[in-house]
């Protein structure tokens, strides 16, 4: 269990002035103690000790004790009046994750928390490259490995406050380019060390990279580059219309302007022709020669198609009516192998799609969906995305307490979210448990199980809701650790001194 100090009870070895000293024998012999004062209306006052190992306190002859200073939480010294020091010994309670919802690239602990793919590029071997934002807002450069055990390298990341407005990505040898929102930035493939970019950065409309060659959009030109030196390899200024989208094919490039069209050059700008009703938004370069675009239609539907310069339309694939519209593409230049990212009513999809070896189609690597999971809640005894309740408590029977066997065995336990992580706590406000260490959970839900002293938790960060089984919640002891009289801020008639025990 991790624990984190709330209160600010005096740890072993330090005094403070005209302290109260708490003792108290707790019932069992291991396990961790939370421990609150409460003033005479039964109000929680003060978070004394919070999920402390027996340790954390001074042994005396009579049992545990710690220290007073008279205050409240808000450091302020509380009235003159009777309070009661009372807590409870929490022991072997078994918390075991059990799933991820709402996002297929949270498969593990260790996945990054993606919350949506803004561009993809796909390397040799298969591997993707993904420029994601993550829950807490951080961007994430990632490579990830879909048909591989060890799924995920992260190349490099970064604070992000405002997810961009404009994404390309673009992969040479050795080095992947970032465009965000008009500005470059390189690293390198094997490190995700930063790579100085020896040529103009900002106001680049877009890039394209394949091999040992860079092609820039800028300024109304499209400048060719050569990798890893950058030294420059000329530049095309008579552009026939502004371009928005560009792709290094192993003869010339091609590019899509803002009106839809599509030009490839080879030498000169030169007209490609596609379907009237398709307007051509993206364009990446596959194998050998071909390429592929992301066509939008009047209708407003998407599709993905693959041209040979010489040969045409070659293929197509488009997304089932409920699938989404798609927003991002991008090829490999090895085999006929796209990935797209769409556009979905509750989130965000990204599939990865190839062609059969026989001819026979299309098949899936991967369909990775996110779901806006921010609202999640609790309906009809399942989990829902968005919408029904959030209930946070659940009752349990507790041990008995052989040194008490008067004291109450009922309790209900209540989850909250909390910066050191999501905490059980009592309806009071005594936290009594950490269920995870997951500092970006905003909202969290707590049901019972199926059996008795078991529950279902739930928390979620903006990225996905984790699911978590409490079971054994019952091996938690109450116990009474006396009444104090204070004065002022301090105790009227304090107790003598305990002896510690000796070893």
């Amino acid at each position: 269990m991790v624990g984190a100090t709330l209160g600010r009870a005096t740890p072993p070895g330090e005094t403070v002035p005209q302290a109260t000293h708490i003792r108290f024998i707790p019932a069992t012999s291991s396990g961790t103690v939370s421990l609150g004062i409460y003033d005479q209306d039964a109000a929680l006052v003060r978070v004394l000790c919070d999920e402390w190992p027996f340790s954390r306190f001074r042994i005396g002859l009579n049992g545990l004790s710690t220290d007073w200073d008279g205050h409240d939480d808000a450091g302020q010294p509380v009235a003159a009046g009777t309070y009661t020091a009372r807590g409870f010994v929490v022991g072997d309670i078994a918390i075991s994750g059990e799933a991820f919802h709402f996002n297929d690239w949270i498969e593990r602990a260790d996945s990054p928390r993606i919350v949506s793919v803004g561009a993809t590029q796909l390397l040799p071997g298969g591997d993707i490259l993904l420029m994601a934002r993550l829950a807490g807002a951080r961007g994430l450069l990632v490579r990830y490995s879909p048909e591989s055990e060890a799924r995920w390298r992260t190349v490099v990341t970064g604070p992000r406050p405002e997810a961009a407005r404009a994404v390309q990505l673009a992969v040479g040898k050795t080095v992947a380019f970032a465009l965000l929102d008009g500005k470059l930035r390189a690293a390198g493939l094997a490190d995700g060390v930063e790579v100085p970019l020896p040529l103009k950065r900002d106001e680049v409309v877009a890039v394209a990279a394949r091999g040992d060659r860079l092609a820039l959009l800028e300024g109304g030109a499209v400048r060719f580059h050569l990798l890893p030196s950058f030294a420059a390899q000329g530049e095309e200024t008579n552009l026939p219309s502004p371009l928005t989208s560009l792709a290094l094919l192993d003869q010339g490039a091609v590019a899509a302007g803002a009106d839809g069209s599509v030009w490839r050059w080879q030498a000169g700008w030169s007209k490609f022709e596609v379907p009237p009703e398709a307007k051509v938004r993206t364009v990446s370069a596959g194998r050998e020669n071909t390429f592929w675009v992301l066509e939008e239609r009047l209708d407003g539907s998407t599709r993905v198609a693959h041209y040979n310069p010489e040969e045409g339309r070659l293929a197509e694939w488009s997304p089932p009516a409920d699938g989404g519209k798609i927003t991002s593409l991008a090829a490999a230049t090895e085999q006929d192998y796209f990935v797209a990212t769409l556009a979905v009513p509750d989130g965000q999809r990204t599939v990865a799609i190839r062609r059969r070896g026989d001819g026979g189609g299309w098949e899936y690597v991967f369909d990775k969906k996110i779901t806006d999971s921010s609202g999640f809640g609790w309906r009809d005894g399942s989990l829902v995305a968005s919408g029904g309740e959030t209930p946070a408590e659940v009752a349990v029977r507790l041990v008995e307490n052989p040194l008490d066997p008067g004291a109450s065995r009922q309790l209900v336990l209540r989850a909250r979210p909390h910066p050191t992580g999501p905490v059980l706590e009592t309806t009071d406000g005594l936290p009594l448990l950490r269920v995870s260490t997951g500092t970006g959970d905003k909202r969290v839900i707590l049901v019972p199980g199926a059996n008795e002293n078991t529950a279902r938790f739930f928390q979620g960060d903006g990225s996905c809701v984790e699911e978590y089984a409490l079971s054994n919640l019952g091996d938690i002891t109450s116990f009474d650790a006396g009444t104090i009289t204070m004065s002022g801020s301090h105790e009227a008639l304090a107790p003598p001194l305990e002896e510690e025990a000796s070893e």
